[in-house]
Formats: structure tokens, sequence, C-alpha cells
């Protein structure tokens, strides 16, 4: 019991500080992106944290990936990113430090509350005995700052069309500004087509305390400068 005991607190001790695991990558093998691991102690239990590296030579200006993570606990995710600086100016350098794809606030919010099917409560797995997270992330689609690409092409279309309704939005939205002031501004803001991107705009604009519509000219204006430059 003593020797359980002191293994036990030797395990949690290494995932306070973090205990990395390998990360399959199902990515082709030119993919200039690869994934590494860390599982920590969270306050809803171990956190199976994903990063990613850029190990290309170029900035990283749009990237989809996609993966499923595992944690002890027993709890199976399905995630991804879709990172789309097109409407920003920064991009992720090359070489850069380890960008996050799944943090801690995933599997907190993940492992909240309690899960129903057919109205019967479903308990989760018991923890493994070996402690580790497993994960399995793929690269689906990359753009690169100087506007060439890596990947599938569907996705790559995929990508390309969400910027096109994006685009339109946001210049509807400067529009109904110019022409109808605050009143014009908040009506646009609340029709159908515009209303998942306000969400984000609204979120966004109160995290960096700025004005909405000072945000939207702000991204407005880093997609035309792009589009100036042949990018999109």
């Amino acid at each position: 019991m003593k020797r359980a005991t002191i293994l036990t607190l030797l395990l949690t001790s290494a995932l306070v500080l973090g205990q990395k695991f390998d990360v399959s990558d199902l990515s082709a093998s030119d993919s200039p992106i690869s994934f590494s691991g860390t599982a920590k102690v969270s306050k809803t239990g171990t956190t199976c944290m994903i990063t990613m590296h850029n190990n290309s030579s170029k900035g990283l200006l749009a990237v989809e990936v996609t993966g499923e993570v595992t944690s002890p606990e027993g709890w199976n995710q399905s995630t991804g990113l879709s990172y789309d600086h097109f409407f920003k100016e920064a991009v992720i350098p090359p070489a850069s430090e380890d960008f996050d794809v799944v943090g801690a606030d995933f599997f907190d919010s993940m492992n909240q509350g309690r899960t129903y099917m057919n109205g019967v409560e479903v308990k989760p797995q018991e923890p493994k005995k070996d402690l580790v997270c497993h994960a399995a992330f793929k690269v689906q689609f990359i753009q690169f700052e100087d506007g060439s690409t890596w990947g599938d092409y569907q996705t790559k279309e995929d990508v390309m069309a969400r910027r096109a309704k994006n685009m339109a939005v946001l210049s509807h939205l400067v529009d109904a500004h110019d022409t109808g002031g605050e009143a014009g501004f908040a009506a646009a803001l609340d029709e159908p087509e515009s209303r998942s991107m306000a969400y984000r705009l609204k979120y966004e604009a109160a995290y960096f305390k700025v004005r909405v519509i000072d945000l939207v000219r702000k991204k407005l204006g880093a997609a035309q400068k792009r589009q100036a430059s042949g990018i999109f």
C-alpha cells in the first residue's frame, strides 16, 4: 500500500509539471507541421494538451487540422483547428514556438456536467492505468503567407468559400454603419447572414476593449490589403 501511494504521488507530481506523450501524426509525409502532447492536471482531471509547430521557412496564413483526443479518464473527443488569419495582420511565423491546438479549456469544458443518452446518464470510463493521454491528428490544408497552398483541394475550396462569405458580411457591416450609423450597424449585425460572425466580433471587441465597428474595419482592411497583394 505504501509503495502504491508513493507511485501515485510520483505520477501526480509528474502530471502537474507536465508529462509528454506521443501524438500520432496522420498527415502526409511532407507536412511542414509537427505535433506534440503534454498531460497536465487541471481543475477537472487530466488535461491532454496538444500543440503544433511550424517547421516551414514560411509563415502560415491558414491551417486546417482535424484530430481525436482520449484522456486517461476515458473522454474521447473529435476536435480540430480552423486557423485563418486572412482578416488579421499576423500569421504563424516560420520555425515558431508551439501553437496550441487543444488546451486546458477544451477538456475543462468537456468534463463539466453530465452526459445523457436516451434519458440515461452515461458514466465516464474508468481512468486508464497508464495515466497517459492518446491523440491522433492530421493536417488537412495549409496556406502560406505568400499565398501558396498545401494539402487537400476540397478543404482549400471550403476555406476560400468561407473567406468570400466573411468578406461580404464585413463589407456589408461597414456599409450599414456608413449609411445608417449605429442604428443601421446594429440592425445589420442582427441579420441572419451576420449573426454567427456578430457573436464572435462582439466577444473579440469586448476582449480587446475596442468598438465593434472599429474591429470590423480593421479586419476588412487587413483582408483588402492581402487581396491587393494578390492573395486570396
